[in-house]
């Protein structure tokens, strides 16, 4: 059960990384403030559910271990193709 704890912060430590940085490039990007702020308002989300996760809020099942992962691609797929132009 530690080894599963284990891997599960570290797969959330990973995710949140890894969206804080594109959070941080959309940042730095000229956009209009539409786009930017629905970008922003989705990483922001998709931020949280790690969150939760690890204070319990959310229970530990592997719906999310098969979901997130796929989430968080189409959100990274969905900024890097239309360049928030």
């Amino acid at each position: 059960m530690i080894l599963f704890r284990f891997i599960i912060i570290a797969f959330n430590v990973a995710a949140i990384t890894f969206l804080v940085y594109q959070i941080l490039q959309v940042v730095k990007q000229d956009v209009k403030p539409g786009k930017k702020f629905l970008v922003l308002l989705i990483g922001f989300l998709l931020l949280g559910l790690p969150v939760a996760m690890i204070f319990r809020i959310i229970p530990v099942n592997m719906v999310y271990f098969l979901i997130y992962p796929v989430v968080v691609y189409l959100f990274v797929y969905f900024i890097k193709e239309n360049k928030l132009s």
